[in-house]
Order: C-alpha cells, then structure tokens, then sequence
C-alpha cells in the first residue's frame, strides 16, 4: 500500500453552481421520496444487536448516564458466505462530553453491508461528569500544536478513560468470538473527532496486547505528541478538513509525518475547505477508500 498524502475536493463541490443546486434538489426529492425504503432495504441484509454489555456498569458517577454506560451495537452481515468476517470497531466523538453509539449508524451500516462485524460502542464521558475550564479539544487543539506538546489533565484524563473502556471492548471481541464470526486476525479501529483520539492511543500508545489492531481509521482526530507512534504499527487512514475549526488539521499532517518517519503505512486526505466532522461527505464519497484500505 502506498504511503499517501491527498488533499480531496468533494465531488459536489467541483460542479458549476447551477448544476450543483440541481443535484442537489434531485437528491434532496430522492431522499424524501426513498430514503426510508432504502435504509429498511439494508437493515434486511444485517442483523443488528442494540445494547449488548461489554463490562460492568460504572460506577458514579457515570452509573445513571446511557451514554456513559459499558454498551455497544453490532451490525453483522447476513449475505458473507464466509465462517469469519473482518471487525471495525467505531467509537463516536462528542468531545468526550456528549455524542452516543447511535451517531452515524448510516456509515456503519454500510460498512457491515460490505462484509464487516461492526460495533459502535459507548464509552464513559469524562468530561460532561468532570467539567473542566480549559479542557475541550477547542481550548487544546483548535490552533494548532501546541507549543508544550501538553493537553490539558483534564483533556489527557478523558482519553485515559475512554482508552480503559475501548480496551475492554477488545477483551469482549476475543471472548465473544466463538459466538459471533469475529475474525481476530482482522480487527480494525476508528472513531470520529474525541472517538478517533481514544482510538489513536488505544492502537499506538496504550500497549495492549489482547487483540492484534490490523488498521486505524482516523476521521479529525490527533494525538497530544503524534512522536509516541514507533514500530510496529497498524497502517493509518485519515480523514481531516483543511478548515476544520475544533482539531486543528496540523494534527493530521503530524500523525502523517510520524507514520512515514517509522516507514509505516499513511494514508491521509485532506478535504479542501471543509471543517470538522463531515460525515456526510465520507458516507457519500470515501466508503469504498475506506473498504479498500481495511481490506
């Protein structure tokens, strides 16, 4: 695979502005029209299991709050003829103050429709129960690098504890994998925004050693010193808006360096003139990139 740095145009983008607004009305007609058919057409082709545990319920003061809680959500294929099938692990961002494993169920849905085992899970939000002065990814990460290479505690805390649940989700996959057609050799990880840093640490800097991480899929994501990624790891996919106003896209570029600096595989685009979390874009543009570098 080919080490790549891609500075993207969305399609839409790139059309006159009359035909851009005429595509857009017909697709806007066409979702209205169509679109629930269309997402009950796959759900027909998945099986989708909602709240599964992964680990204990936490403590307080997390213990009263669904969106804290040790659950996840697993869309399987039901069309692969194979015995075991290639797990995506999602983990949604939110700023580790909000967001839900229900976020971007369209994607993941896709994803599984192309053969994967793919959970998105919830996570213990450390920020919206800890509220901090100074400890968003705004405050941290919207200027750039920051000249100490330091987060703030509070913000390195949250990664912390998230990365403890995620890597519980990994003990749960092995567990679970006489029960579901999970294949170990083939588990990937990704998450979007505060997700994607706790994916991030768990694939480069938290040194589990339970399941084998095959590739990290990084949508506007960054690491407080990109500097911790060594060999061996995972080949890296990112995804990042060049204006994007929350994570700066420096942090990008810096995981991009790191991974090409150890002769890791990197493969990053850079979407022209788009800000933070465009998911839009990536379900409508990048699933196939996205398929092809997990595969």
């Amino acid at each position: 695979m080919k080490k790549q740095l891609i500075i993207d145009t969305p399609d839409l983008q790139r059309m006159p502005r009359a035909l851009w607004l005429t595509t857009l009305l017909v697709l806007s007609i066409t979702l209205v029209v169509s679109g629930q058919s269309t997402t009950n057409a796959l759900d027909r082709e998945l099986k989708i299991l909602r709240n599964l545990r992964y680990g204990d319920k936490p403590p307080v003061p997390y213990d009263s709050d669904t969106s804290s809680d040790r659950t996840l959500d697993l869309y399987l294929p039901l069309h692969t003829t194979k015995k075991k099938v290639p797990v995506f692990l999602y983990i949604h961002g939110g700023g580790f103050s909000g967001g839900d494993k229900s976020a971007l169920s369209g994607l993941l849905r896709k994803l599984a429709d192309r053969g994967f085992a793919v959970m998105s899970v919830n996570y213990r939000l450390y920020l919206k129960h800890h509220k901090t002065s100074g400890a968003s990814a705004r405050a941290n990460m919207s200027k750039g690098l920051r000249a100490n290479g330091k987060f703030h505690p509070a913000m390195q805390e949250a990664v912390q504890t998230a990365t403890e649940d995620i890597i519980q989700v990994l003990s749960w996959i092995k567990e679970k994998s006489g029960e579901y057609p999970f294949d170990l050799k083939r588990v990937a990880i990704g998450g979007g925004s505060a997700g994607a840093m706790a994916a991030l640490h768990v694939a480069y800097a938290s040194g589990q050693r339970i399941v084998p991480i095959r590739a990290v899929v990084n949508f506007w994501g960054g690491l407080q010193d990109a500097s911790i990624i060594q060999k061996p790891a995972p080949p890296l996919l990112t995804f990042h808006g060049e204006k994007d106003d929350l994570i700066h896209v420096d942090y990008a570029y810096a995981l991009d360096r790191q991974m090409k600096k150890i002769g890791a595989v990197s493969e990053t685009h850079i979407i022209k003139d788009k800000g933070h979390a465009i998911y839009k874009i990536i379900e409508a543009e990048y699933v196939d990139t996205i398929v092809n570098f997990l595969n």
